[in-house]
């Protein structure tokens, strides 16, 4: 008799991995068809009774740098010489209300049409010895573009510029003892 197997014993030793497999296919199978995955609704949808699944919304806040773009556009279709320094307080203005995109843009092109506190700031954006990365559009400190802005505006005679470029190669100094690649070739630069 010990040769037969009970049947309460057989239940107790099947295999754990065939309930795990079942599990995992009905979960799979319950994300792929039991799920809502479409476009999420909005409310408003829902009160107006609309069917605007796959629509979109044109009513949102424009895409970053917008704004910036269509200053610039209007002004280069309107004015010469350019309103650097209204272009530049639009970009303080934006920055403030952390529209980095928008200020960015503008800083940039008052920077390369030759204001120099636009150049100044675009040069203070990527050093990176005042980078902080929470008021800021770009990833990473970028020593290079910094060292650039700041050699224009010393090239124009701002001492402060100066200051800023001796800074910058007391960073790289540091920097390249630790294997910073960027301070190596800032160094390279300035030398």
């Amino acid at each position: 008799m010990s040769d037969l197997i009970e049947p309460s014993s057989f239940a107790a030793k099947s295999n754990p991995l065939f309930w795990i497999s079942l599990i995992v296919i009905g979960l799979i199978l319950f994300i792929f068809f039991g799920t809502d995955r479409g476009v999420p609704v909005i409310a408003s949808e829902i009160d107006s009774g609309a069917d605007t699944v796959g629509q979109i919304d044109r009513s949102l806040l424009p895409p970053p740098g917008m704004r910036a773009r269509q200053l610039i556009e209007r002004v280069r279709a309107e004015e010469t010489p350019y309103p650097l320094e209204s272009i530049f307080e639009k970009a303080h203005e934006y920055d403030s209300e952390g529209s980095l995109a928008d200020a960015h843009l503008l800083y940039f092109f008052s920077a390369r049409e030759g204001f120099e506190p636009a150049m100044m700031k675009m040069g203070e954006l990527s050093d990176p010895t005042l980078f902080r990365s929470e008021n800021n559009l770009l990833d990473r400190a970028d020593a290079i573009q910094s060292y650039k802005w700041y050699r224009k505006l010393a090239d124009l005679g701002q001492i402060e510029a100066d200051e800023k470029i001796q800074n910058l190669q007391q960073w790289a100094v540091q920097a390249w003892a630790s294997g910073d690649p960027d301070a190596r070739q800032l160094l390279l630069l300035t030398q």
